[in-house]
Parts: C-alpha cells; structure tokens; sequence
C-alpha cells in the first residue's frame, strides 16, 4: 500500500538513526524502499532547507546570483562591442 504523503526531515532522521544502529533489516524490500526515501528526504532537507521559508530563500539567493552574473556577462559584452573599431 503506498502512501501519497512525504516524509518530513524529522522522520527521515528517525530512520536513519535507526539504521545507523543496526535494527532495520535491509533484506526486506519494504524496509530498503523506506530507507532509500528516508535518505532522498535527509539529502534534500540538507541541500534545499528544511522549511518552505528556507527553500524560499535558497531559490531567491539562486535568481539574484544568476541575475547578477547575466548583468556582468551583458556588460562585459557591451564592453566589447563598443571598443571594437
């Protein structure tokens, strides 16, 4: 039976402490799948934040870099063109 619902970090943190300790049976299919989703969810907590708040922050941290970096590319173009004879 599969669940539509996400696991939250905290969760996913719960089961890997778990597995760390040796008491998840990595023979069982059902247990390797949770424990594969309990990593995918650990690894995008780390990466992407944990809260909507922080993933907000990381995606607008991510447009002002690539948006200052078009600016400079831009003018370094513009540069370019405006000293050759």
């Amino acid at each position: 039976m599969a669940s539509n619902a996400r696991m939250t970090p905290e969760e996913a943190a719960r089961i890997r402490r778990q597995d760390a300790a040796g008491r998840l049976d990595h023979g069982d299919p059902e247990v390797r799948r949770v424990l594969d989703e309990a990593n995918r969810t650990s690894v995008r907590a780390h990466v992407y934040g944990r809260d909507a708040a922080a993933r907000r922050t990381t995606r607008v941290s991510l447009l002002v870099t690539a948006g200052a970096a078009a600016l400079f590319a831009g003018g370094l173009a513009l540069h370019f063109l405006l000293l050759s004879p």
